[in-house]
């Protein structure tokens, strides 16, 4: 009866030990399985670089919606006999063609003329009718200057960049939401806040580059010459007669100061010639009184 009962106590002690065994086994196999599954998530989850890359090497062949994009630029250089009526003639050609000032200079010269630095911007379907106009104003071009550039290329970039970024910022915040830990909401935010810089600097380039082609930039460099005298026979006979009682005393007194700096600065020799040439007078009377 007691080995029947030895016996029996074995079994339910083995029986025991397996099934712990078992127990540890299959927990350790989940907790293998969660850290497996945990790495599998991580590893799918792809760093920014690599969503960059997947983005524009996706979108880099798109192209731009709007076409070709060609920046126009001149620089004339002109001379005017009227810089009044020539401004006024460009102020009417600016209104009909659309266009606007950005910036202008406008200093006298030593001859009494007048000399302008002026940049315009004009939509670039006027770009070629709004400078003939402006050198017809002038009459005499010196120089005449245009250059253009292709900008399509540089903005498909910017383009393909900027989509490639917004891809980057809507899975970002997908994983800003279902982030859990601390540290990954940290990184993550910070990789967000870096992206959306990018997207706002990619913006503002790609915006100056449609500005740049819609509208063309002419710079004028304006000289007034051939100015205007008025002629001495155009003034009433009172203010001849003014200017030559005027002239007169000027000469006059130009004579008396010749006249003075001359005694005085050569007074060392006027001097004794003097001395000299009234002893010889003197002399010459008293020879004459005693011949009489």
């Amino acid at each position: 009866m007691k080995k029947a009962a030895s016996t029996f106590f074995l079994f339910l002690l083995l029986l025991f030990l397996f099934t712990a065994c078992q127990s540890d086994r299959e927990g350790s196999e989940s907790r293998e399985n969660e850290d497996t599954a945990l790495e599998q998530e991580q590893a799918t989850q792809p760093s920014e670089s690599e969503l960059q890359a997947d983005m524009e090497n996706g979108k880099a062949e798109e192209g731009t919606s709007i076409g070709a994009l060609m920046v126009y630029e001149a620089v004339l250089t002109l001379e005017t006999d009227d810089f009044d009526r020539y401004q006024t003639n460009m102020n009417k050609s600016m209104k009909q063609y659309d266009a606007y000032m950005v910036e202008t200079s406008i200093q006298k010269t030593d001859s009494g003329g007048r000399e302008g630095h002026i940049t315009l911007r004009v939509p670039q379907p006027s770009f070629t009718p709004f400078l003939d106009d402006l050198e017809a104003a002038a009459g005499d071009v010196k120089a005449r200057n245009i250059s253009s550039r292709d900008v399509t290329r540089q903005y498909v970039d910017l383009e393909a960049r900027l989509i490639a970024k917004e891809e980057i910022e809507a899975r970002l915040l997908g994983f800003l939401e279902e982030a859990g830990a601390t540290e990954d909401l940290v990184r993550i935010s910070q990789d967000l806040e870096r992206v959306q810089g990018d997207i706002e600097s990619l913006k503002g380039e790609m915006n100056f580059l449609e500005n740049q082609s819609e509208y063309s930039t002419i710079t004028l460099m304006i000289k007034e010459t051939n100015l205007s005298v008025p002629e001495r026979t155009s003034l009433h006979t009172g203010d001849r007669i003014k200017q030559a009682f005027f002239s007169s005393l000027n000469g006059l007194a130009s004579i008396s100061s010749w006249a003075a700096v001359g005694l005085i600065g050569y007074s060392p020799f006027v001097v004794p010639l003097l001395v000299v040439g009234v002893w010889l007078i003197l002399r010459y009377r008293r020879h004459s009184g005693k011949s009489k």
